[in-house]
């Protein structure tokens, strides 16, 4: 469904990385690579076609870790706790399958099913936890939403982290009497990636740099593509919180997080620099959310994908990313990190 159509009708601890989190470890050489999709609208019938794509785009990458940047259910066709552990099932499928460590975030339709399921978000995470792979235990609890954590990628020799990945719950919906817009990034979630950032810093002497992943794009979104250079397609307007949740500012006043990525706008995959900080999309990969084409029409070849980062560490640790589309396409993120730097220049 498309979602503008559905739109018209306490502070948590920082959590220590779980064992499973420490096998998340640059290579030899050097490098960590993170394959991040998203709107998947996953149902309790398989779609056989994002499963086979999110497949071949392991194949082809050969990532470190999977991230799921949320909408990974259609929450209203999982109508009982069962089709819900069926759905997630068909989530984890690709990257159980080739035992690559992977983690969600929330969107704003994973949850529909809550009326008639009566499985809070705490009871959906320890669903995807009961996955051997998945690494979305041990979040920090008392926070607004559910699944707020960070993710440290050690050095290769595993004595200091290289990055840090956020994971943000963006929320779902307010209603003020018959309005119903998209939510935001809360108050005390900001107050945990400070206080998180902060407590990093003093522990390994030096800011720890980071790109941070959740659904719904912030306002700031708006600001870079009316403002400043863009790589990649804008099929579609940004469909932001009206709230200006302020995490950007944090983002800015921490100096740490490197880039912002996001879902919720399927038809979008650019990438652009606002006052310093990456902005952009991951591109989705299922099959059954907008836009409406056939699974085999040739424009999905360039609308679905994935987006792909490697990290290297260094002093400082740095990282670049690129799109491979369904097609097998990189576009020129992957063939050119001169051209990029020109191109986001303002």
């Amino acid at each position: 469904m498309n979602r503008r159509s559905f739109l018209a009708g306490t502070l948590g601890a920082a959590a220590a990385p779980a064992p499973a989190e420490r096998g998340l470890r640059c290579r030899a050489g050097g490098g960590f690579k993170i394959l991040a999709i998203t709107d998947l609208h996953y149902r309790p019938a398989p779609d056989v076609h994002g499963i086979a794509l999110t497949e071949r785009l392991i194949e082809i990458e050969r990532p470190d870790l999977v991230i799921v940047t949320g909408d990974c259910l259609s929450g209203k066709d999982c109508e009982s706790p069962q089709a819900v552990r069926t759905a997630i099932g068909h989530i984890a499928a690709a990257m159980e399958k080739k035992q690559v460590p992977w983690a969600i975030t929330f969107g704003n339709h994973d949850q529909e099913h809550f009326p008639k399921t009566g499985l809070d978000k705490d009871a959906v995470l320890a669903i995807y936890a009961g996955h051997r792979h998945n690494l979305n235990a041990g979040y920090a609890r008392g926070l607004s939403g559910a699944g707020n954590k960070h993710l440290l990628v050690w050095n290769a020799a595993g004595t200091r982290p290289a990055y840090c990945l956020w994971l943000v719950d963006s929320n779902e919906y307010i209603t003020e009497g018959k309005n119903t817009y998209y939510d935001w990034i809360h108050a005390d979630q900001i107050h945990w990636y400070c206080r998180t950032s902060v407590e990093l810093e003093k522990q390994y002497g030096s800011k720890v740099p980071g790109l941070m992943f959740f659904h719904i794009p912030l306002r700031e979104f708006n600001d870079m593509v009316n403002h400043a250079k863009i790589i990649g397609v804008r099929h579609e307007p940004e469909a932001p919180s009206p709230i200006n949740s302020g995490l950007f500012a944090a983002v800015l006043e921490r100096g740490d997080v490197r880039g912002i990525y996001c879902g919720h706008d399927h038809s979008n995959n650019y990438v652009g620099r606002w006052k310093g900080v990456e902005l952009g999309y991951v591109a989705s990969a299922g099959h059954r959310a907008y836009p409406s084409v056939e699974p085999d029409d040739p424009s999905n070849g360039k609308v679905r994908g994935g987006r792909v980062f490697l990290i290297s560490e260094g002093s400082p640790a740095r990282h670049k990313t690129w799109m491979r589309f369904k097609d097998g396409a990189v576009n020129w993120e992957f063939e050119s990190e001169a051209y990029t730097d020109y191109q986001l220049k303002r």
